[in-house]
């Protein structure tokens, strides 16, 4: 096997939390993908980097100083994570009631809601390292995180 498939194979023992990136563009227009790869880089300032595949429809409306949110999905939200990681759906991405899109859309039913505003962005091969500066955060006090391992949610 390749370098690839056995790093592929490696990375599917990782646990993942599945979230949720959502924005709007200057003209209006609703953007939301799902992704795995987010993490904290510091509480002070709250900052957070995720990874965005450079061929993704929301790739080119993440800029510097630009908002969006990370919506960590509950164990009840797979299909929003269906539909958001699904190029043929990606119409219906905001079909379901509970988003707020009145200015950075949210899902207000989500576990956590983090937003952001995009500090930096590096190119690294096929992807974009988004660095964001935390502008606000909310969470659900009961802990029921949707997750992702081997292929399948958890």
């Amino acid at each position: 096997m390749s370098i690839q498939d056995n790093f592929r194979l490696a990375m599917r023992s990782y646990i993942y939390s599945v979230s949720v990136l959502s924005n709007k563009t200057i003209d209006g227009n609703l953007n939301a993908i799902t992704v795995s790869s987010v993490t904290s880089i510091s509480m002070d300032p709250p900052s957070l980097l995720v990874c965005i595949n450079k061929d993704s429809k929301i790739h080119s409306s993440l800029k510097v100083e630009s908002s969006f949110c990370i919506n960590l999905l509950r164990k009840d939200q797979q299909d929003i994570s269906n539909v958001c990681s699904s190029e043929a759906m990606h119409e219906q991405r905001f079909d379901d009631p509970n988003w707020d899109i009145k200015s950075v859309p949210h899902l207000i039913n989500a576990q956590a809601n983090i937003f952001c505003k995009v500090d930096k962005l590096i190119p690294y091969h096929t992807h974009t390292i988004v660095i964001a500066h935390v502008t606000k955060s909310t969470s659900k006090d009961d802990i029921n995180t949707l997750t992702y391992v081997d292929g399948s949610y958890a």
